[in-house]
């Protein structure tokens, strides 16, 4: 007599896939946010060049805090994010970077520290928010 013995998930599998979703969804949620603001911060310096093509070289610091103040507050942006703003003229472009680190509380006594860097450069503004190697080397 020949049985087809079906086996399923052992008590044992089970718990290590529930134990491996609780941790990939812990990571998702409490990581996530972060990610987020940084496209929204990276969605703002993209609308600041679509919405001044011709003169984004003139516009004052406190002119450029305004705007992206304002699409913080839309889009809810918080912490360190909204505060790292750095506008550096040169003679011929004006670079706007939003370089910051946000510290996570991840699990017990465990932090997440992720750093962003986003750069806008008037002389090229197509380009936003990607950072060349030679740029993030003179920093």
């Amino acid at each position: 007599m020949n049985k087809n013995k079906q086996a399923g998930m052992n008590s044992l599998l089970l718990l290590f896939v529930l134990a491996s979703l609780g941790f990939f969804l812990t990571c998702f949620f409490k990581i996530g946010p972060a990610y987020l603001d940084n496209h929204y911060i990276v969605e703002a310096l993209q609308s600041l060049a679509e919405d001044h093509p011709d003169d984004l070289a003139q516009l004052s610091k406190e002119t450029i805090r305004q705007e992206l103040s304002k699409f913080y507050t839309i889009n809810n942006v918080r912490g360190e994010a909204a505060k790292a703003l750095n506008v550096e003229r040169r003679q011929d472009k004006t670079i706007i970077s939003v370089a910051y680190e946000t510290r996570i509380p991840f699990i017990a006594n465990t932090d997440v520290v992720v750093k962003f860097n986003n750069v806008l450069d008037s002389s090229r503004p197509d380009e936003c928010c990607s950072v060349s190697e030679k740029e993030s080397a003179k920093k």
